[in-house]
C-alpha cells in the first residue's frame, strides 16, 4: 500500500511541476527597444522597420544598456518596410 501511495504522490508532484512550466506566461521581447546588427555594431531600428521573411535574426534587444544583445525576432531586417517610395522623375528633355 505504501508503494502505491508513494507512486501516486510522485506522479502528482511531477504533474504539478510540468503544469506550472506549461502555463508560465511567454515574455514578449518586442516591447523593448529593438536593434539590428549592421555587421559591426548594433543600431536602433527606425520607426518604419520591418522584418522580411528569412531564417536569420532580424532584431535584437538588450537588458543591460548595450553590453550584451539577444535575438528577438526572426527574418531579414528591412529598414524602410513602411516607407513610400516615390517614382523617379526623369529630367530628360525629349524635345516636346
Amino acid at each position: 500500500m505504501k508503494r502505491i501511495k508513494w507512486s501516486i504522490m510522485s506522479l502528482a508532484i511531477i504533474f504539478s511541476l510540468c503544469a506550472a512550466f506549461a502555463t508560465k506566461p511567454h515574455w514578449d521581447c518586442t516591447t523593448l527597444p529593438q536593434y539590428y546588427f549592421n555587421g559591426s555594431v548594433y543600431l536602433p531600428v527606425t520607426q518604419f522597420y520591418g522584418c522580411m521573411q528569412g531564417i536569420t535574426t532580424c532584431t535584437y534587444y538588450t537588458n543591460n544598456g548595450g553590453i550584451t544583445y539577444a535575438p528577438c525576432t526572426v527574418g531579414t531586417y528591412d529598414g524602410c518596410a513602411g516607407c513610400v517610395v516615390s517614382p523617379s522623375q526623369s529630367n530628360s528633355n525629349s524635345g516636346h
